[in-house]
């Protein structure tokens, strides 16, 4: 066998590996997800011929333009060291991160990993092709919406996390959490959000309202479980 015609069987035999490997969305255990909106995400997204987890596709990548994008941004302030705030994010299971009484976690799914974990499982850090699937209790409750994004960025070097809307979302775009020291020691979380729809009401009015609550209870969780640690 030729070198060539050896390279074209091995790179045929990876991609067979491969394909075998991925996680049908038919293959989720719908029982162990509470969310009604998100159980219809999945169902739909089948609908629209996409039975793969790795087939759902982040709306934005690192470098995407963010012109024509609305903006929303807002600081967030931990006083303690960038290094230890830092770890604290990356590290923080998103079941308990994103678990209040607006915003409730469902499951996720490992993109490089390729498996997927549902609530009350964890992993140990986050990073990108992490796929998180949370369901958004607006008004009470009296309105439910699934939220779905996959971490796109991890850089250690600029501090800088960011998490894109996955197609299938009312919303496009990606969320920008970037890391600094303030001049006291302590850290500056900058929350940037690059966001749109198909209705000018919804992204003038209705995402900055009920984003910056859930944000804000992100941000809670993530205080509250910085001071569990330290009491630990």
């Amino acid at each position: 066998m030729s070198v060539f015609k050896y390279i074209i069987a091995l790179l045929f035999f990876i991609n067979v590996i491969d394909c075998i490997s991925q996680v049908a969305i038919s293959d989720t255990d719908f029982d162990k997800i509470e969310q009604k909106k998100i159980r219809e995400f999945l169902i739909e997204e089948q609908n629209n011929n996409i039975e793969l987890f790795a087939d759902i596709k982040p709306t934005m990548q690192p470098n995407s333009e963010t012109e024509g994008y609305k903006t929303h941004v807002k600081e967030y302030f931990l006083k303690d060291s960038l290094n230890k705030i830092w770890q604290l994010y990356v590290n923080t299971n998103p079941g308990d991160s994103w678990d209040g009484k607006k915003v409730s976690f469902g499951l996720m799914y490992s993109n490089k990993d390729k498996k997927v974990v549902y609530r009350n499982e964890h992993i140990s850090h986050l990073d990108t092709g992490l796929v998180v699937f949370l369901n958004l209790k607006l008004l009470k409750g009296i309105i439910n919406l699934p939220a779905v994004f996959e971490f796109i960025t991890i850089d250690k070097v600029k501090r800088i996390i960011e998490f894109s809307y996955v197609d299938g979302n009312i919303t496009k775009g990606k969320q920008r959490l970037q890391f600094a020291e303030t001049a006291k020691g302590y850290t500056r979380i900058l929350h940037t959000s690059f966001y749109k729809s198909g209705s000018s009401i919804r992204d003038r009015i209705l995402y900055p309202y009920f984003h910056e609550k859930v944000s804000n209870e992100f941000h809670r969780n993530m205080k509250r479980l910085y001071f569990s640690q330290q009491l630990n």
